[in-house]
């Protein structure tokens, strides 16, 4: 019995260390598309995060930027959902404040807008294959998925991992958008 547990055990952490490894620590991230619709930022990132890609709108030419920003503060809103010379700024409030809840929100401002194809940037590397597993999931579009380019420290980045871990667990369960 011990044996079996053991064998279980070792085979359970093997499968998560792999998904770890391919899912988490090391994701695909996609470069910039040269011609994009909507660049999108989704909530949880850090405010530099926010106005980076404000900047790599505008600096692309890239004609819409959607923020998500789950806080519904209206400073933060003031801040990062503001107009911007050239560039149509859309503030998201996801519902639920999620991922899913994001990839939701913005399938539904695509549809309306007519956007084909998006440049979404995670809240960091660890986060990018959930996020392209949910939009790829509510929305048929072009979908080309990064991360901020912020670092992590290495106790923020095992954290990370547990809490994207857990993310991946509730993703999975969900069928369609």
């Amino acid at each position: 019995m011990a044996l079996s547990v053991a064998v279980f055990l070792l085979i359970l952490g093997s499968a998560w260390s792999w998904f770890a490894v391919t899912k988490i620590y090391n994701p695909r991230l996609d470069p910039v598309p040269e011609d994009v619709d909507v660049i999108v930022q989704l909530g949880g990132a850090y405010g530099a995060d926010f106005t980076a890609a404000r900047q790599m709108a505008q600096d692309l030419h890239v004609p819409n930027l959607v923020i998500s920003e789950p806080t519904g503060r209206q400073d933060r809103r003031a801040r990062y959902c503001g107009p911007l010379v050239g560039v149509a700024v859309y503030c998201l409030t996801p519902d639920p404040s999620t991922t899913r809840g994001e990839a939701r929100g913005f399938t539904a401002l695509a549809y309306s807008h007519g956007w084909r194809s998006a440049y979404v940037m995670g809240t960091g590397r660890e986060h990018t294959e959930r996020v392209r597993h949910y939009f790829s999931q509510c929305w048929d579009g072009e979908l080309a998925v990064n991360s901020p380019s912020q670092s992590r420290s290495f106790r923020e980045a095992l954290r990370q991992g547990f809490y994207q871990s857990a993310g991946w667990a509730r993703a999975l369960t969900y069928r369609g958008c």
